[in-house]
């Protein structure tokens, strides 16, 4: 069981099977029949009470198939203790030149702004300080010239712990600040909840309910499972109005059906999968796909019908799915993944996420790449800056800027 596909870039073989001092065993694998023959094992390694669904086999396994381009190469590190799973990094290699003429590996955890959330490590409680600084050694032993492993959106308080030198004596790390998510803690009751709102919001909110419940066969639907009449029926929904106009929507691209299709299925097929929808005289006029894992649900998605904008249907929904999330007693927190302006009526907290970037630690290595990203943590609470010496660094990387 080894990678035997080369680097697009450096043309150098992976190596294919390392064992640390601490006898933790860490095997590369780029085949998906490979791939799926540890999926349960990697399924159970986010069935946690802080486990994250879209870190799961079933979701990066289709984000994998469906959104990468002909370019990008994927592996992903197993570590096994003895035949135990333990641990799982998926990894995408995107061709870089520095400058039009150094070439290297970046190392990068999926990420795609539509289809994927930030991505880390996933390891076995217990694990952490004997798989994360395994997996980082095996990168570093691939022979090119200027390694670096780019994780996005890790959580605030991991940083401490994935930038321990005594734990990572091969990696050094720079540590960006990146976009918050947003979370509603379900604590007490909804009224509760409801009455910290400002007084002009929760009107309007309550206006807002009272002419929805004026129209004609109203619905809140609230269900589980039935992914592929409810994946067409959300997608219709979301292909409306200014994302289809931005191309932003899920139908607005082959490659996200797909993906959508797909990841639905596997989601349902975890029991994972949620779905909130708002019908109006048999219409379905607003919707949300959701997955669960524990005591955490998870807004993925969300869309509604434009033309039915005047009674602000997406709302009436959000709303109701609060008010769903308290009274079911099962759910201790709703995440909303990313943060958008308008969510500060819904009084959502903030949970503070960070980029780190981790390169070895030899001198060569370290100093060759670790310039435009020092910058770039250096002016982070800058904003007019940030997107300058982004726009930089993706010149010198010749990436496309956005």
């Amino acid at each position: 069981m080894g990678l035997v596909e080369k680097c697009p870039s450096l043309n150098v073989p992976l190596p294919e099977e390392q064992v640390t001092k601490c006898g933790i065993r860490i095997v590369a694998v780029n085949s998906f029949d490979e791939l799926d023959r540890y999926a349960d094992a990697w399924n159970q390694l986010v069935c946690v009470p802080d486990g994250n669904p879209t870190f799961s086999h079933a979701w990066i396994s289709v984000h994998l198939k469906t959104r990468l381009s002909s370019e990008d190469k994927w592996f992903c590190l197993l570590a096994f203790d003895e035949d135990r799973l333990v641990g799982v990094l998926p990894i995408v290699t995107p061709p870089r030149q520095w400058l039009g003429r150094f070439s290297g590996f970046r190392f990068e955890t999926p990420y795609d702004e539509l289809t994927t959330s930030a991505v880390e490590p996933q390891v076995a409680q217990g694990f952490e300080k004997r798989v994360c600084p395994a997996f980082h050694d095996y990168l570093w032993s691939i022979p090119c010239s200027c390694s670096c492993l780019r994780v996005r959106g890790l959580s605030e308080h991991r940083v401490e712990h994935a930038i321990d030198r005594k734990v990572f004596c091969r990696s050094r790390a720079i540590v960006d600040k990146s976009d918050p998510e947003s979370l509603i803690r379900i604590q007490g009751d909804a009224s509760q909840y409801f009455q910290t709102l400002s007084k002009k919001f929760h009107k309007n909110y309550c206006r807002i309910l009272r002419r929805i419940e004026e129209q004609p066969e109203v619905q809140f639907r609230f269900e589980e499972g039935g992914g592929e009449l409810q994946a067409e029926r959300f997608m219709d929904i979301e292909h409306q109005g200014w994302k289809a106009r931005r191309k932003t929507s899920l139908r607005s691209d082959s490659s996200y059906v797909a993906f959508f299709r797909l990841v639905v299925k596997q989601m349902e097929e975890q029991g994972w999968l949620r779905w909130a929808f708002l019908d109006i005289d048999g219409k379905t006029v607003a919707g949300q796909f959701m997955v669960q894992s524990g005591t955490t649900l998870y807004v993925v998605k969300i869309g509604y019908d434009e033309s039915f904008s005047k009674l602000s249907p997406g709302t009436a929904l959000f709303g109701r799915t609060i008010e769903w999330a308290f009274k079911s007693g099962q759910i201790e927190e709703i995440n909303f993944i990313s943060g958008y302006s308008w969510m500060k009526d819904w009084k959502v907290q903030m949970r503070d996420t960070v980029n780190v970037a981790f390169f070895p630690a030899t001198a060569s290595r370290w100093g060759l790449c670790k310039q435009p990203m020092q910058l770039r943590a250096l002016l982070s609470r800058m904003p007019a800056l940030r997107r300058a010496v982004d726009q930089l660094t993706n010149r010198l990387m010749h990436q496309p800027t956005s």
